[in-house]
């Protein structure tokens, strides 16, 4: 939307455009072309991976940790939100006390407060509770894995006991939504009638939603940071999966902002003056393996084949240089990298030789079969990604196939697992990992965390992965956390985990109008900031 003084000084442009047409411009929302192929349903437990978690909960909800997204220099990191601190219970060091932030309301007016706190929990761990629905609670349960149990102190005060002991578990408290339950009760308890008319605490209220085609937002004035009160008094989120109608839309005007910008697209938007925004953050496009007995991922000297195989440089030459070749889950400047023993590198002679050794040939040849998401957030442009890299394959006697799904049935296939009927016998799952913290990248490897408990999807069972786990947890020293991510890091890449490809710079693009966008070096973003000039 223009401000008004943008209008007072431009009246040769206003006349230019029209009276209907500049009553349209000043009238237009900020447009965000979304690359999922749906609204994320509004209620506190967003699917569609990551996308779906910027967009489907933290535009409407808060957390009670949230990460700082204001620099475009630093990592992010987690700082307070719905709670003002949080400390580790010296005797019991798997109890932490979580103070909560006092005088926030949802959007209905009704009070934030340790009895709405525990309501929540309750939706998301216990399976007695009204408001507990099973979707709802799987999508969000996977990521607060260490959760054992909860409890009210006072008004203000919550206490959650962990599984075992965590240090890594304040990353966890910024992935638990909190819904009205005021709300939720005002709609007859029905989850389905709240998603389409939600009520949280977050920078934007929900105006309407059209499952598929649009969800209208207004900028919450009364949000309890006013340092993040949206700019934009209106915002669309638009749902358009397919990246070459996302481009068109931008190029006509018809939105403001694109996510998962195609990068064949960038030189020829640049020079039609759109702002293109990227940068380096902790993420990975990758695929998850399949090492349950049978598959052929299981055998370590297979995995380690695989990632010599792939001409990662190659495939950043066909991203025109919108991404940094893996030589490990994190880049090597990362704190977290270390010095692993396996060199990743592209040697197809090594890894024939690696696949003969395990028992395949020119004429044994090994059959993977790859279920691949044709769009999503963090899967910039899967198809000839996949494509290149399934000819690579092809020269260490690899046969890969595909299975192509959209990015919602992928997700519920990562959350059901590789042993689930969903997954259809896939040995491999294009799903991208962040790994800005420990929870989210790193935990996925626990072989205790095999769905439905966690994400771990191809049941990955290390014992070396799994007594690292436990040295990162019980370090509470960030310095000393560091070095054992580090060591973690380091048998993750030597054991082959994953098959490692490209760091994504997450390209976005921009309309001129659209001004104040900081792109942080984070999966998530804060788009209060922006204005239209």
């Amino acid at each position: 939307m223009l401000p008004r003084r943008s209008l007072l000084a431009a009246p040769a442009l206003l006349a230019a455009l029209g009276p209907s047409e500049a009553e349209a411009q000043a009238a237009q929302p900020l447009r965000i072309a979304m690359s999922i192929g749906d609204v994320p349903r509004l209620w506190g437990g967003p699917e569609a991976g990551f996308e779906g978690v910027r967009f489907g909960a933290y535009f409407v909800y808060d957390a009670l940790a949230q990460w700082d997204l204001s620099s475009a220099d630093r990592a992010s990191g987690i700082e307070p939100a719905l709670a003002t601190a949080w400390r580790v219970d010296e005797g019991d060091r798997r109890r932490w006390i979580v103070t909560l932030r006092q005088g926030v309301r949802f959007h209905d007016g009704s009070p934030f407060d340790a009895d709405a706190a525990i309501w929540n929990f309750d939706a998301i761990f216990n399976q007695q509770a009204p408001q507990f629905e099973p979707t709802r609670s799987a999508l969000v349960r996977g990521r607060l894995t260490s959760v054992g149990s909860y409890e009210k102190i006072d008004a203000h005060t919550i206490a959650v006991t962990t599984r075992e002991v965590d240090a890594t578990f304040p990353y966890q408290l910024a992935f638990i939504w909190f819904a009205s339950p005021t709300h939720w009760q005002a709609l007859g308890g029905d989850w389905a009638r709240f998603a389409l008319n939600p009520s949280g605490t977050g920078p934007y209220r929900v105006a309407s939603v059209t499952p598929r085609q649009r969800a209208e937002l207004e900028a919450n004035t009364a949000y309890w940071n006013p340092r993040r009160i949206p700019k934009a008094p209106r915002t669309a989120l638009l749902p358009i999966p397919d990246s070459s109608a996302r481009v068109a839309a931008l190029r006509s005007g018809q939105v403001d902002v694109v996510e998962s910008l195609p990068p064949d697209a960038i030189p020829s938007l640049r020079a039609a003056r759109f702002q293109i925004v990227q940068n380096a953050y902790p993420h990975i496009w990758a695929w998850r393996l399949n090492v349950t007995e049978g598959s052929p991922f299981a055998d370590v000297r297979v995995r380690q084949a695989a990632n010599l195989a792939i001409d990662r440089e190659g495939m950043v030459a066909l991203l025109s240089g919108a991404a940094l070749a893996a030589r490990g889950k994190v880049p090597p400047d990362h704190p977290w990298f270390g010095n692993p023993s396996f060199r990743l590198r592209h040697d197809p002679a090594e890894a024939r030789r690696l696949m003969t050794e395990a028992g395949y040939s020119a004429t044994r040849r090994c059959a993977i079969n790859c279920i691949m998401p044709v769009s999503g957030g963090g899967q910039m442009v899967p198809q000839p990604m996949n494509e290149a890299m399934q000819a690579g394959l092809r020269e260490a006697f690899f046969d890969v196939t595909f299975q192509p799904v959209d990015f919602a049935t992928s997700i519920n296939m990562l959350r059901a697992g590789a042993r689930d009927p969903s997954s259809r016998g896939g040995h491999a799952l294009n799903i991208a990992i962040p790994s800005m913290e420990p929870n989210t990248g790193w935990y996925i490897y626990d072989g205790e965390l095999a769905p439905p408990r966690g994400i771990n999807w191809g049941h990955y069972n290390s014992p070396a992965v799994n007594a690292q786990l436990r040295v990162v947890r019980n370090s509470f020293d960030q310095a000393e956390q560091d070095r054992a991510m580090a060591r973690l890091h380091e048998i993750l890449v030597e054991e082959a985990a994953l098959l490692m490809v490209v760091h994504d710079l997450n390209p976005r693009a921009l309309s001129p109008r659209a001004r104040g966008f900081v792109q942080a070096r984070n999966w998530f973003q804060d788009y209060t900031q922006i204005s239209l000039g």
